[in-house]
């Protein structure tokens, strides 16, 4: 790559892993959405048995299920996140992979530190979009494809990063999700 470059070789952790699934699943894909709804739903039906038609027991049933089931999938949600970390290996911090991002049209390269395939290279204008939170940049060359960019890990600091991604992408691509200060 040229001089114009910022590498990042990324280590992940249970920590990171379990903040960008919870980011790409809950925020970013809106899965609380389902839910929410269905519970607030199974709510409102069991509010309609318990007050005119004085129905407590089937009341009281509607609302359990309308608890118990959206409850049941969150936990699962958060207990798979526990078994990827596992299948991953996770629980102790290694290097994934290493990025290299420079101001040329093809300018992404990732090397993958798991086996021993070629480098992915990927163009600019093909990005689906990036998003900057507390502490990760989260760069989707897909939908549902992420590269973690964790704070620190880049050699040149993750702002020099995010100012070459705003040079390279157009604003509706980027999104900086930070808490402000």
């Amino acid at each position: 790559m040229n001089s114009q470059s910022v590498t990042v070789n990324v280590v992940v952790d249970a920590k990171i892993f379990h903040r960008f699934t919870v980011f790409d699943n809950l925020v970013r894909k809106r899965g609380l959405l389902l839910p929410a709804g269905f519970a607030v739903g199974m709510s409102a039906l069991a509010w309609v048995f318990f007050a005119p038609l004085d129905q407590r027991v089937l009341g009281s049933m509607v609302l359990f299920i309308g608890l118990v089931i959206p409850v049941s999938q969150v936990w699962g949600f958060f207990r798979s996140i526990k078994m990827q970390i596992k299948a991953y290996d996770l629980e102790h911090p290694k290097t994934v992979y290493s990025l290299c991002f420079a101001q040329e049209p093809n300018g992404i390269e990732v090397t993958n530190h798991g086996g021993g395939d070629e480098p992915l290279r990927y163009e600019w204008d093909n990005l689906y979009g990036v998003y900057r939170v507390d502490g990760c940049v989260y760069l989707y060359v897909l939908p549902n494809k992420a590269f973690l960019l964790p704070d620190g890990q880049a050699l040149e600091g993750t702002d020099a990063l995010w100012e070459m991604l705003t040079k390279m992408l157009p604003p509706e691509k980027l999104h900086d999700r930070r808490k402000k200060r």
